[in-house]
């Protein structure tokens, strides 16, 4: 194998430095697995496989059953996030843990990171402990301006693996916090969150209705960083519309959210990275929504990746993706897939829209090395 892994890494032109920088290992371990020093386990090949834009077959020259081992820690994980959300209703009577303020502030800084990142299975297992210390925070009314953010992560990190039906739960968990902060800022993230998780299921009613009740509250509120969830609950919005055919409405809402982008600018509150390049994204995401890939093109081109956090990055590259392959441009799309997977590889392994296109691809019967190793990384059928 490390031949084959050799060949594949100089047919890319690449250093051991360069290929090893992209499977996250040192290339110290890489030089070990090319000279056949150092043996790969299931999950390694997998990493290595990516970096190398191929096949786990391409390299092992055998039939093999990929493995991702972040992938499966996170399905586990997800159901320990679940039962600690059923453990610990806000009905029930407070169980006062040891954890103070400060250290579950640090706790819940260091997960919104890990999601920020992409690394769902980071955030999900430090969220096994965080969650029931927070519900055990003597100071209530700090822990609850705590779990909107951290609630918020839990529900996002959920939905990205798949999991709508956990991720329900976190969304309300949120909502519930909000509710007990009486903040109308926090209310309006909540309902994002919501009309999330119920747009994610194609419920698109209720999901602009928990967005229309928060941005009523809003609207016109002097409150800090009210202006930058009112401009986000305008962009749920036009995505709700969109997703009930009425274009006249959703247009409106976008054209709403740009103006309040342009007055906020670029900001970091409550995680939203609301600013005139969410805008541009969301827009492009509308546009590609209402079967007009060329307008989504020239939305992008304005839009620099690099300055994306990376969890936005990973959206970015999958709409590329549906955007090129509408102009017909198949192996450009298989080269967007591949910067969303190394940007995120848990967020676009997991992905439905990512597994669509590859089997939009296959159908048209376009077939590469690239695509059928990103068809075993994502379980999708090469046949």
């Amino acid at each position: 194998m490390g031949d084959r892994i050799r060949a594949r890494r100089e047919l890319r032109g690449w250093s051991i430095r360069h290929a090893a920088s992209r499977a996250g290992i040192s290339h110290t371990t890489w030089s070990r697995i090319e000279r056949g020093v150092q043996r790969t386990d299931r999950y390694m090949v997998v990493d290595l496989a990516a970096a190398l834009e191929c096949s786990v077959f391409d390299l092992t020259g055998q039939s093999y059953t990929p493995a991702d081992r972040q992938l499966d820690g996170a399905r586990i994980d997800a159901e320990r996030v679940w039962r600690m959300m059923m453990a610990h209703p806000f009905a029930a009577p407070p169980v006062v843990g040891a954890a103070t303020v400060e250290q579950v502030a640090r706790e819940s800084a260091l997960v919104r990171d890990l999601y920020g990142r992409c690394d769902y299975a980071g955030a999900l297992r430090r969220l096994v402990d965080l969650l029931p210390a927070l519900h055990g925070v003597t100071d209530q009314r700090a822990a609850y301006r705590l779990m909107v953010p951290v609630y918020g992560v839990a529900m996002g990190s959920l939905l990205n693996i798949g999991y709508s039906a956990h991720a329900w739960l976190a969304a309300e968990r949120c909502a519930e916090a909000a509710a007990l902060l009486d903040d109308p800022v926090a209310v309006g993230v909540a309902a994002a969150n919501r009309a999330r998780v119920s747009a994610y299921t194609g419920a698109y009613g209720p999901a602009r209705a928990y967005c229309d009740r928060a941005g009523a509250d809003l609207d016109g509120s002097g409150a800090a960083t009210a202006l930058d969830v009112l401009g986000f609950l305008h962009l749920a919005r036009a995505h709700h519309l969109a997703g009930m055919k009425d274009q006249t409405a959703a247009e409106d809402h976008l054209a709403e959210a740009a103006r309040i982008a342009a007055h906020t600018g670029e900001t970091t509150s409550w995680d939203l990275a609301w600013g005139p390049r969410n805008v541009a994204l969301w827009r492009m995401a509308y546009q590609l929504d209402t079967g007009r890939p060329q307008e989504a093109l020239r939305t992008a081109a304005g839009v620099v990746a690099a300055e994306l956090p990376a969890v936005r990055q990973v959206y970015f590259w999958l709409d590329m993706s549906r955007a090129v392959v509408a102009a017909g441009r198949e192996r450009d799309a298989v080269r967007m897939l591949l910067a969303a997977e190394r940007v995120g590889p848990q967020h676009a392994r997991s992905s439905t829209a990512a597994r669509e296109i590859t089997r939009g691809l296959l159908r048209r019967g376009f077939v590469s090395t690239e695509l059928r190793g990103l068809c075993e990384r994502m379980g999708v059928s090469g046949q």
